[in-house]
């Protein structure tokens, strides 16, 4: 089974890329999904995050509100690593219990998005990694779309990885500065090259 890796910058549409893989036929999991599961209230998960960050990460429900606890992670390198370290082995398991199912169902290729694939080590052991990227100036227009202030946006955008190193690391490279059915043409060539690369192994 092919075992592919979608990663990129904040705002750069690996989903978008990731549900284009989905409609030619491949299983596609995203570990933000699975993180965002993790964190109900009661879980391990989010005991740790409490435990780490306090409760003003808590929204009025009594559950972590994702961008309270983004504002004040994204803001801090040490506080991002933090998070990471809390989150990210429990995803991992998650994503690779989901590889497991697939490759048992005889599945021919899956996908799992990862956005901090390279920020948390996990850059090798895929058949492929696809970086999704964007200029600077579309993922702050697309953030101050979301809501966020400029100084966030320059926070968030440089406390990760530069997108070109992910790019210089990765084995595909897809950009998504333009329309989307320019972002979807070039998912598609990358798809060709994969099912090849798959036929050769």
């Amino acid at each position: 089974m092919l075992k592919i890796a979608i990663t990129g910058g904040i705002a750069c549409g690996k989903s978008l890329v990731g549900s284009y893989f989905a409609e030619k036929g491949f299983a596609v999991c995203d570990a933000d999904d699975l993180a965002h599961g993790l964190m109900v209230s009661g879980s391990d998960v989010f005991g740790r995050l409490v435990g780490l960050f306090g409760q003003k990460i808590l929204g009025n429900d009594g559950e972590i509100d994702r961008q309270r606890l983004g504002a004040m992670v994204f803001s801090n390198q040490e506080k991002l690593s933090l998070l990471n370290a809390a989150v990210h082995p429990d995803v991992k398991g998650l994503w690779n219990d989901w590889l497991r199912q697939k490759f048992e169902a005889n599945c021919k290729a899956a996908v799992v998005i990862v956005p901090l694939l390279y920020e948390t080590g996990e850059g090798r052991g895929w058949d492929a990694v696809v970086c999704v990227g964007a200029s600077d100036a579309t993922q702050a227009q697309r953030l101050r779309g979301r809501g966020l202030s400029d100084s966030d946006i320059s926070r968030r955008i440089h406390v990760l990885l530069p997108v070109a190193e992910k790019m210089r690391l990765a084995d595909y490279v897809i950009l998504n500065d333009g329309r989307k059915s320019l972002l979807k043409q070039q998912t598609e060539i990358v798809i060709k090259h994969v099912i090849e690369k798959g036929k050769r192994q």
